[in-house]
Formats: C-alpha cells, structure tokens, sequence
C-alpha cells in the first residue's frame, strides 16, 4: 500500500530539496533494524536524482530551468511523499518504486529528486520535482483530476506490480492517519459519527426523522434542494462532512435504503469495515479501590477516562457530549498521563511544576556531563578509546532522552487539565440538564 501526498512549493525550493535528500533520514546504518546484513548495506544512501547529475546540483539545475524560460514566481515545484505501510516493503524496494513513480511522471520532462527516508516505521519517499519543463518550458499544474487519475493511478499500478496493497478509494479517499487507525481498531471522529448514524438509523423510519433526531444529538444538517449532496456537522466540529465520504452504507442513497428496510421488517446489512475491535482500558493494576487516597488532577483524569470508556458502550441515545466523545481518539494519551500521575503522587500543578524543574536540572547537568566526552572521543588515539567514548555518550543520551520525553508528558498535562476539566463540567452539565427532564417527566405522568 502506498499513501500519496503532494505540496505546492511557493517558497524556498533548495530547502525541500536539502530534506528530500537528507543523509541522516536516507543512508542505512547501524541506527536503523531494516537491513539483514548491516556490515554490507551500512554504506547505502537511497537518492537519486531525475535529470540532474547529482542531488547536490539539483537545485541548481532546476533554477537555471526557470532561468532559462523566465519563470521563476509562482508555484516553483511539487513535494510528493508516498509512504508505505509499515514492514510491507524494504528500503530498496520503496526507493525502486519511487524511481518508477517519478519516471513514469516527469521523467521526459522535469528534473527531480527521490529520497527515501528510513527514519519512521513506515518507509516514504520524498519526491521534489521542478515546476517548469527544462524541455519546451511548460509548467507542471496539479488539479485534483491530476492527483486522482495520474498521481494516485500511478502510485497505485506500481504498487499492484510489486504485489503490495491498494488502499479501495472511498469517496474522497482516507487521510494515511484515518486509515491507519481504523485498520488498528483506534476510533477516528469518522468512525464515532458512523456510529452516530447507525444508532440514529435504529431508532428512525423515514429519512427525514432521520435527519430530526441527528439534528437532535446537536449535528448541522445541511439538505437544501439546491444542495447537491447532504453534509453533517457534529457538535464542536470545525469542518462539514458529507455523508458519502463516510463510506458504504452511509450514503443518502445507502440510508435510504436501510430504512426502507427497517420499515419492511427486515434487518439492512450492517456496513462491511475493515476496523479490528479494541477495548481500551487502563493498563496494569486498576485504582478502582485504591490503596491509598486519590485527590486533585488524578481524580479529575479518572473520572475522564470513566467518561471516555463509558462512550464505547452502546445505548439507545449517548448522553455525552460529542467534544467528550470525540476525545476518544485521545485516549491512550490520557490514560499514560494518568498512570504517570499516579506512579508518582502527583496530584496539584505546584507537584507537577517541582517535577518539571527537577526534570529540567537533570537534563542540563546531563547535558553538561556529556560535552567533555566528545572532546575526548575526537582527542582519543586508538580505537579502544573512541568506542568507549562513543558507549558512554550513548548510554548518557538514551538517560537525557528519557528525561525529555518526560518532560514533554509533563508539559502536556499542564496544558490539558484545564480542557479535561471543561469537558468533565459540560459532561456533568448535560448529565443534570438530562437528570431535570427525567423528573419532569416523570411528575407529568404522575
């Protein structure tokens, strides 16, 4: 499977050309696990330059282009990444199919750079072609008809040729990161407004109550006759979504049909997803009934995550906010900031700040630790000295990487205790609105 992205670069075309090329992400070495012989392969460096000489000249070579034909404003090249899924393809394979990608583009045409970056779990290459043709001039225009048919249609027949995956186009496609969560069974906003609809649908008989009760659970439904597509804004969202984007089975059409179905007493078949399930829950011993007293933040991110299990859950209507839910998504970044909190009695912002300095002292002094030890792994004569060096330098940066990726959680849960906090209050706001109505109710029927 390969995920294709592209940029227009406005500005600065040597600097996307530097990162293209970047030796620490695309030369195979010791640092990254890819290779089965890393005494044979420790030298190789995936980049490779399309009508140019070299990578270093490249951008030299695409500005005398625009030299050339006065064309040297506007768009001045396009930024391709085409990523693959993690452990489907070597680095040699992913450049390979990189080099045909852009050959198959622009090879007659524009001068580019291929890099193949080894530096995340998921190979990608980084392509950066010149927007104007060192042939006739011609500048190279990206339109979503180019992206779909010649980009993604390209990127995807290499990828059926080498045997790898292709991601089946759903309406407008999947971002790479909404593929893969939902392929990792990790809730996306897409998928908790999927179940939206399909709670709706169970409760519905014509489209129109449909659109009622969606509109009740606080989505803006857009169905104008001069609309040519209906579109759902779920409560707190920035953007509209149309329905058929969502995939299968949440089309108007699909819906439609569905509740026809429900009319005529039989059951729609659910829509096929590819999804895996997946409970998330916090990991090892559960505080529950805790051993000792917990107060402050740590009681504010318990009951948080109690909140954000308790969407999971199916009922006939949920009555949580959609911002409450949609923090599914944040989950796992919660619960580890809840279980840091928790290993270590932290449980006011004074606690946490005393740990930030204390975090931020250690770093320095490891930092200040480490600084010799370079000056004497360059001084050292023999080849004993420099590795031994080199062991201390890197057993001392993992310690200062700990401490900064500590650091990092620390910081984050300072900036988000005042948004749980307001998701918890409209949480609990909602709960007593909902609480006022069942008595009124209630006294009605008495």
């Amino acid at each position: 499977m390969a995920y294709t992205k592209i940029f227009a670069i406005r500005a600065r075309l040597d600097d996307r050309v530097k990162y293209a090329v970047n030796a620490e992400k695309t030369e195979l070495n010791e640092k990254i696990g890819y290779a089965a012989d890393l005494v044979k392969t420790s030298s190789v460096r995936f980049v490779t330059a399309l009508n140019c000489k070299s990578a270093e000249t490249a951008f030299d070579v695409m500005r005398k282009t625009k030299e050339k034909f006065g064309k040297t404003s506007g768009v001045l090249g396009y930024h391709f990444i085409q990523s693959f899924a993690p452990g489907e393809v070597t680095p040699e394979q992913a450049h390979r199919i990189g080099m045909a990608f852009a050959e198959k583009l622009f090879g007659g045409q524009y001068e580019a750079v291929i890099g193949t970056h080894l530096d995340k779990a998921h190979l990608h290459n980084h392509i950066v072609v010149n927007s104007v043709s060192f042939v006739d001039g011609r500048k190279y225009h990206s339109s979503p008809g180019s992206y779909y048919f010649d980009v993604r249609g390209a990127s995807d027949a290499l990828c059926r040729e080498n045997g790898l995956s292709v991601i089946a186009p759903q309406g407008k496609g999947k971002h790479y990161a909404e593929w893969k969560a939902e392929n990792t069974g990790k809730p996306t906003i897409r998928s908790i407004i999927r179940a939206d609809i399909d709670r709706v649908i169970e409760n519905a008989y014509t489209f129109d109550s449909f659109l009622m009760l969606l509109r009740r659970l606080g989505y803006v439904v857009q169905n104008q006759p001069n609309r040519k597509y209906v579109t759902v804004l779920p409560p707190g969202g920035k953007r509209a979504i149309r329905l058929d984007s969502l995939g299968d089975g949440y089309t108007e059409q699909d819906i439609r049909t569905r509740l026809a179905a429900r009319r005529e007493g039989a059951v729609p078949p659910a829509p096929v997803t590819k999804c895996k399930g997946r409970r998330y829950r916090i990991k090892g011993k559960h505080p529950t009934v805790p051993k000792r007293k917990i107060t402050g933040f740590q009681t504010l991110y318990l009951r948080y995550l109690y909140l954000l299990r308790g969407t999971r859950k199916k009922t006939r209507f949920r009555r949580v906010p959609f911002s409450v839910r949609q923090e599914v998504v944040r989950l796992e970044r919660y619960d580890r900031q809840f279980r840091y909190l928790w290993a270590n009695g932290l449980t006011t912002a004074e606690d946490l700040e005393q740990r930030i300095a204390a975090l931020e002292r250690e770093t320095y002094n490891g930092e200040q630790q480490r600084k010799p030890l370079y000056r004497e792994r360059r001084d050292a004569e023999d080849e004993e000295g420099k590795a031994r060096c080199s062991a201390e330098i890197d057993r001392q940066t993992a310690s200062l990487r700990e401490k900064r990726r500590e650091l990092t959680l620390c910081h984050g849960i300072l900036a988000d205790v005042p948004h749980i906090s307001q998701q918890v209050e409209q949480a609990e706001a909602m709960r007593q609105k909902q609480v006022k109505k069942e008595e009124k109710r209630h006294e009605y029927q008495r």
